[in-house]
């Protein structure tokens, strides 16, 4: 990170203002499977200590909906989601994709399917299969 800018975040009424909007994929080490898709106002470092340390299941997702996910290891990959783009539709057309086995996202926003494309294209690069079995999945309240 860098110590040249100054960040400002804000607190309202008691509440962080979200300054950012972000899509993650969780992906298990082991396996180099897509565990999770998430999507987030907040930075990815603190959306995914959340994941794994609060007892909200709404909040602590990962916690709630993976099976011995303190047993094992994910990397988190955040991407920042441009402006112009809407994040839940991102994040759902996203999770479309990684959970019907490779079937192109279904959107009806091109710049949603550019952006998602530029997503799967990382993922590729990486190796990165799609779903598991054990992954959390949509009758597990994912992707939300």
């Amino acid at each position: 990170m860098s110590t040249d800018r100054v960040r400002e975040v804000r607190v309202r009424a008691g509440r962080v203002q979200p300054s950012g909007s972000w899509i993650y994929v969780w992906i298990d080490v082991a396996t180099n499977a897509v565990a999770y898709v998430g999507g987030t106002g907040f930075d990815p470092e603190l959306r995914a200590y959340l994941h794994v340390t609060s007892d909200d299941p709404d909040i602590g997702r990962i916690r709630a909906a993976i099976p011995r996910y303190e047993e094992r290891n994910f990397d988190v990959l955040a991407f920042a989601v441009p402006g112009h783009i809407d994040r839940a539709e991102a994040r759902s057309a996203l999770a479309a994709d990684v959970t019907c086995g490779g079937r192109p996202a279904a959107s009806s926003s091109r710049g949603v399917a550019e952006f998602v494309g530029r997503i799967l294209s990382e993922l590729d690069a990486r190796g990165v299969k799609r779903m598991r079995g054990d992954a959390a999945r949509p009758e597990d309240g994912w992707p939300r």
